[in-house]
């Protein structure tokens, strides 16, 4: 495996003080370190929030001050970026035109759902860092993208990191039957009071013949390891993401629910049945489908834990940290893809 300089500039939450130490950037960065990558980071929103300037509005100019010293004293091979937002296009042309030899790429997590939650703002955050990129990787299935070449644009899955997806629920008998969680909006931590979040419609239809443990809807999100404590109590869990289904899109929780060992259901609309059997996740086609299937799960513990245990086997294999950062280092430095997964050229 060739190795190499890595400037990965992405949002790693210090300012969060640890709430948020499971995001996707902080595991697609163990990912390129345990595959003997040499890793630099510059945690974007954390610089330019601890240096607000009435003279720099969003400290843009000190950002990219600091992602020239960086490239200047590291000289990557490639630069990695993640919803780095607080830069314009002067900045990123003059990134590109002056270090034409370093390789660029980004990944994107946000819905690009047509007519869905902020698909005009989230299209242009995308398309911004786009048009410099050799490469861009999405969580959405390029399939369902008209606005993007599949030549440099590429589907991964939301990531699950061993070090940190650590629980095993399919252990044992849990005391609660169904975790949910929902935001809308982790940088906040708390709900909008004036905010109508459409996957309450669904939760509110729910069967009221098993036990929740739901936030996000009525309670405020859970973070932290207070997250993984309430997840931890629950045998199975329900995917929702805002917005329509689209193909392979979901929140970056899915990976918390399957690799921490839960049974979990997702509409089938997602096709997550092309990366996994009915022996290893549940899908629905609706909310009458979906509560039929609870009850029927609840009421047989066996099966339960063993659909769960081999949907946890499964995505811990596929979906592993070092896989996908494995991927998106190949495909940016044009590399040849030397293994099969379900998933590829999604």
């Amino acid at each position: 495996m060739v190795k190499y300089k890595i400037l990965h500039i992405t949002d790693l939450h210090f300012r969060h003080n640890g709430r948020l130490f499971y995001s996707t950037g902080k595991k697609l960065n163990n990912g390129l370190i345990l595959n003997g990558h040499n890793v630099l980071n510059i945690s974007d929103r954390d610089l330019t929030s601890n240096k607000r300037n009435i003279f720099d509005i969003g400290s843009k100019k000190f950002l990219l001050d600091q992602i020239r010293k960086n490239i200047e004293n590291f000289r990557p091979d490639l630069i990695l970026l993640g919803h780095v937002d607080r830069l314009d296009y002067e900045s990123f042309l003059n990134l590109k035109e002056k270090y034409n030899s370093i390789k660029f790429a980004q990944w994107f997590l946000d819905p690009l759902i047509e007519n869905g939650p902020d698909f005009d703002k989230n299209k242009n955050r995308f398309f911004l860092k786009y048009q410099f990129c050799d490469a861009n990787f999405v969580t959405t299935s390029i399939d369902s993208l008209n606005f993007a070449d599949k030549k440099k644009t590429f589907f991964i899955p939301n990531p699950i990191d061993p070090s940190i997806d650590v629980h095993k629920n399919f252990n044992k008998k849990k005391p609660l039957d169904i975790f949910i969680a929902i935001s809308h909006g982790q940088h906040r931590g708390i709900l909008k009071s004036d905010f109508i979040d459409d996957r309450v419609n669904l939760i509110n239809k729910l069967t009221k013949n098993v036990s929740y443990n739901i936030f996000g809807h009525i309670n405020n999100p859970v973070w932290g390891q207070q997250f993984f404590n309430e997840l931890s109590k629950c045998s199975m869990a329900i995917n929702i993401s805002r917005g329509a289904p689209i193909k392979y899109y979901s929140s970056d929780r899915i990976s918390s629910l399957l690799g921490n060992g839960l049974l979990t259901f997702i509409h089938e609309k997602y096709h997550y049945q092309d990366f996994f059997s009915t022996n290893e996740i549940v899908t629905y086609k609706n909310i009458n489908d979906l509560n039929k299937k609870i009850i029927y799960y609840k009421n047989k513990p066996k099966l339960l834990r063993d659909i769960a245990y081999r949907g946890y086997r499964k995505a811990h294999r596929i979906f592993n940290n070092k896989i996908v950062s494995d991927y998106i280092v190949k495909r940016s430095m044009n590399l040849k893809i030397n293994y099969k997964l379900p998933w590829i050229n999604g």
